[in-house]
């Protein structure tokens, strides 16, 4: 039995702007997509670091809509299925489908107008936010996504050569995509709240698409069937990766305030994964294989404002994302069996109710072991789900962003995990559980049933 999993480490470091508490309202511009916008009467301000401005000057023109609620003196911004809502005077901001969160500056009136913080809404909102310090100017670019890109190359094109070209897919209309590769196998949820289109009805040729407002927005695979540019994918050496991509991206990735993690380097100085950012398009996540020289085992790209848009690390909980993750951990393990010529597991329902219970156990119990609190062992709980075997063994993790990062890290671990998933079992069970700001516990079990020779007993009166 193993005893530890390998666990991600989530670190959050505050960010702010170099600047005075306040500048004068003639210091500040703002631009979208390159055209200064004019403020009638209140221009924009700098608060304690955080550029402040009109709310409907804005992001009337980010295509939002802008509601004043005078007796609760709150504000409701609306895009699509987007609603962002805080008062003024709080620094407390609730974000449909993805939960409350707290603003460095809260929103205030000034000169009769109401002021917000210009980074994290329009983030939020899905625009990509920059500093020009020497112009003093914030730039709001809103992506497009590049339909006149794929429409230069052509759908024929496009069918022909997408999988050495798989990054061609990215902001393609998702009747490329069905037209391409046909109905999806299954459609699971993403932490981002984009769906994935999962291809797995031939584990070599795996594929997730991540599908929003019917554009692909992310793809993710294990399969040497696809590659970047022609150039990068499974077996591509961590050298080729950074002669390709050129810089990484810096190691963390700054949300408004706050700045999230792309990288993960081992204790031994080992790059588990490496995030790249590709021209302000997508974000390239390149995952390595420390136990294969670091070469590429999978690779997953996520449209930049996607990426953007998302606060925290982890998706807003719900049964639905619980269940998508605990589907894809079990596409994943099998997607490497068949890569590594073993015998594909199946799927127990049985030992996945032990699992997900374990999972909830440590998620509810605050602790993280193979041992729960009561004394039981991961074969005990196997004996109490009525299963007997002739082999077990357990594979546990927390913190890991999603199925797909919680995979890659068990299959780098130096503990015996990944033995677990290539290893002489028959059948598995899966249990996901996440707490309430989203941070998951992961438990795999594996076993080969006890075939006895005896078949059963008759009792008689």
């Amino acid at each position: 039995m193993k005893k530890f999993a390998t666990v991600a480490v989530i670190v959050v470091f505050l960010f702010t702007f170099s600047a005075v508490n306040v500048h004068g309202n003639d210091d500040i511009k703002v631009t979208i997509n390159g055209f200064l916008i004019k403020f009638e009467d209140v221009k924009p301000i700098i608060i304690d670091g955080r550029t402040m401005v009109p709310v409907r000057g804005v992001f009337e023109n980010l295509n939002a809509r802008v509601r004043w609620f005078p007796e609760e003196k709150a504000v409701l911004i609306m895009k699509e299925t987007l609603q962002i809502y805080f008062r003024i005077n709080d620094k407390k901001v609730s974000v449909s489908q993805e939960g409350d969160f707290l603003l460095d500056v809260p929103a205030t009136i000034v000169n009769g107008r109401t002021m917000v913080p210009l980074r994290f809404i329009a983030e939020t909102l899905g625009a990509n936010v920059s500093w020009d310090a020497k112009n003093r100017t914030v730039e709001i670019n809103i992506p497009h996504y590049p339909f006149a890109y794929i429409e230069e190359i052509g759908l024929e094109l496009l069918a022909e050569k997408y999988q050495d070209n798989i990054e061609w897919l990215m902001g393609a209309p998702l009747e490329y995509v069905e037209h391409i590769l046909g109905k999806p196998d299954r459609i699971d949820l993403s932490r981002y709240g984009f769906d994935w289109y999962v291809y797995n009805s031939d584990l070599e040729k795996y594929l997730m698409v991540g599908i929003k407002n019917k554009v692909v927005v992310g793809i993710y695979t294990n399969s040497l069937h696809y590659k970047i540019n022609g150039t990068i994918g499974y077996n591509s050496s961590i050298e080729e990766v950074r002669e390709f991509f050129g810089r990484p991206a810096p190691p963390t990735i700054i949300k408004g305030n706050k700045r999230y993690v792309t990288s993960e380097i081992n204790s031994d100085g080992k790059t588990e994964f490496q995030t790249y950012d590709v021209e302000k398009r997508y974000y390239a996540t390149i995952f390595h294989d420390i136990h294969n020289e670091e070469r590429v085992t999978s690779f997953m790209l996520i449209d930049y404002a996607t990426e953007h848009s998302l606060r925290g690390y982890y998706g807003k909980p719900s049964k639905e994302l619980v269940e998508s993750y605990e589907r894809q951990l079990f596409d994943l393990a099998n997607t490497v069996r068949k890569r590594y010529n073993k015998p594909l597991l199946t799927f127990d329902e049985k030992a996945s109710a032990a699992a997900r219970m374990h999972s909830i156990d440590m998620t509810q119990n605050n602790f993280f072991d193979h041992m729960n609190l009561r004394g039981q062992s991961p074969f005990d709980r196997l004996k109490n789900a009525g299963i007997n075997y002739r082999n077990a063994a357990e594979n546990i993790a927390t913190g890991q962003m999603c199925a797909i990062f919680a995979h890659e890290a068990l299959m780098n671990s130096k503990k015996g995990h990944r033995d677990n998933i290539l290893g002489n079992f028959t059948h598995i069970g899966i249990g996901v559980s996440l707490d309430s700001d989203g941070t998951p516990m992961y438990t795999q079990k594996f076993y080969t049933p006890l075939k006895s020779k005896i078949s059963f007993f008759k009792i008689y009166n």
